[in-house]
């Protein structure tokens, strides 16, 4: 038997008398995987155990692990892919012969609280308040986007920062996707896929209702959140993201774990080890 990190990023064990009869396929926060069954590293009840893949269940949490990326270190706000959020609906006036982005269900207060946001995170973009809608105009050219930026810009506007004691505990969104407008899940989708694919990882939930979709995005992973909380400096600096302890210090547990559980085979310990000390993990809710 051996342990290592599998193709998912997950802890396993290789253990050649499991039978390889069926793939599993799981949602864990945001994150998607499949694979035959297998043993895995979960956290459960504060500790850690070695469990089938096939028993994976609701109150359990798997742990993902990757080599550290500096690339996203010190990532600074891309502000055009973060205006590219407030351009999710599109409207044509026929008494002007305008064409506009609206922001959906905001009022007047709503609007001046958010361009005094945009204007400290150095957007120039500027909203007016119409007949109908709050508005800002087309510009010609394509939409480009930052994924995270992007994400930020999303949460900047269509909904909220969960906070608590000047602790970013999570991020919430919520985009109702109606008439045409349902064809723009398909640009979110494809921030997500990008940003998943780089190790960050958002909850996506849709709630189908008679007027069309409610698109909604939930995160706590700790590295979006670190993002996030640099990009808002402007406006305000949060003082800590206790999602980030907590996850150091389940790492520490977990390299504890793997050097002196003795149902931890030897071979490949050494290695994941060393990933371990040198890279990062996510803890995943089922």
């Amino acid at each position: 038997m051996k342990i290592l990190v599998d193709d998912n990023n997950i802890l396993a064990i290789e253990n050649p008398n499991i039978p390889k009869n069926k793939e599993y396929s799981y949602n864990v926060s945001g994150y998607d995987f499949s694979d035959f069954d297998k043993w895995i590293i979960v956290y459960h009840k504060k500790q850690f155990k070695i469990i089938n893949l096939k028993d994976l269940w609701d109150k359990m949490w798997i742990i993902l692990v990757w080599e550290h990326d500096d690339e996203y270190d010190n990532m600074e706000l891309d502000v055009e892919s973060m205006e590219n959020a407030l351009k999710i609906y599109d409207w044509f006036d026929e008494n002007t012969g305008e064409k506009y982005y609206f922001l959906y269900k905001f009022g007047e207060n709503k609007m001046n609280e958010l361009q005094e946001k945009l204007a400290k995170l150095w957007s120039e973009i500027k909203l007016e308040k119409t007949e109908k809608w709050i508005c800002l105009p087309i510009v010609d050219g394509e939409l480009v986007y930052n994924p995270i930026s992007f994400l930020f810009g999303l949460v900047l506007v269509y909904w909220n920062f969960q906070i608590k004691d000047l602790d970013l505990k999570a991020i919430k969104v919520q985009i109702p996707l109606f008439w045409k407008y349902v064809e723009k899940q398909d640009i979110i989708d494809e921030n997500l896929s990008v940003l998943s694919e780089n190790g960050l990882y958002v909850n996506k939930n849709l709630q189908r209702t008679n007027d069309g979709i409610i698109y909604e995005l939930t995160s706590s992973d700790y590295e979006l959140l670190q993002h996030f909380a640099r990009f808002y400096e402007p406006i305000e600096k949060w003082l800590k993201i206790s999602k980030y302890d907590d996850v150091l210090n389940v790492k520490k547990e977990l390299i504890e774990f793997i050097k002196t559980n003795p149902e931890i085979p030897s071979e490949g310990k050494d290695e994941v080890l060393e990933f371990l000390e040198n890279g990062m993990i996510k803890i995943m809710n089922k």
